[in-house]
């Protein structure tokens, strides 16, 4: 699954292309655990950006945490949808 962030207008970044305004955020690695419990690396690569956030109990769940930190963290208005990813064979 990812989840994909649509901004208001395209914005200029550290990465390579130009402004941008569509970006993909996947759950990267496997689980770590620290003193505050379970947690998952998530990221993207068009955004040159990744962050921690809880695990939760689906990967749904995971990636809406992530939508709450993207949401409390981006400037500029934006809309998310969660996106089921097929898998490679």
């Amino acid at each position: 699954m990812i989840l994909r962030q649509r901004l208001a207008k395209p914005v200029h970044g550290y990465w390579d292309g130009g402004a941008r305004q569509v970006f993909e955020w996947e759950i990267e690695g496997r689980p770590q655990k620290d003193k505050s419990g379970t947690y998952v690396k998530v990221g993207s690569y068009e955004a040159n950006h990744f962050f921690h956030v809880a695990k939760g109990k689906t990967e749904k769940q995971t990636l809406s945490y992530a939508r709450q930190h993207l949401k409390a963290s981006t400037r500029y208005p934006s809309t998310f949808e969660i996106i089921k990813k097929e898998k490679y064979r």
